[in-house]
């Protein structure tokens, strides 16, 4: 009995990798606040400015000033040989919070400052 053709595995290998959020969207780029992750202890930052081709059509439909996203630049190898180098941006899935949510928050902040006599 014969395999089915599979497509061949890939690993990618980060050779950079920054965590960002988006500071202002245009038609066709978006601005970013960037996190140096390989930077080590030294927590370098930087603004860019990326095509919002970059991003997956989803991606592209769900960005928000705010949204938090990971980019990885590095090289990508499959099981078949061959290798790529990629850059890769997705978007996290977070929560979306309200102007009640943030009442919510403040209100707690204020009461358990009350409460360590800090206000």
């Amino acid at each position: 009995m014969s395999q089915p053709n599979r497509p061949p595995e890939v690993a990618l290998h980060p050779l950079q990798e920054w965590a960002g959020y988006v500071v202002e969207i245009g038609e066709t780029k978006f601005t970013a606040h960037l996190t140096d992750l390989t930077a080590g202890d030294s927590h370098e930052s930087e603004e860019a400015t990326i095509p919002r081709a970059a991003l997956s059509d989803e991606d592209n439909a769900r960005m928000r000033i705010g949204s938090i996203f990971r980019w990885v630049i590095g090289d990508e190898q499959s099981t078949a040989g061959t290798r790529e180098c990629v850059s890769r941006i997705a978007l996290y899935e977070h929560p979306v919070f309200t102007e009640a949510d943030r009442q919510t928050g403040e209100a707690w902040a204020q009461e358990t400052m009350q409460a360590f006599g800090l206000r």
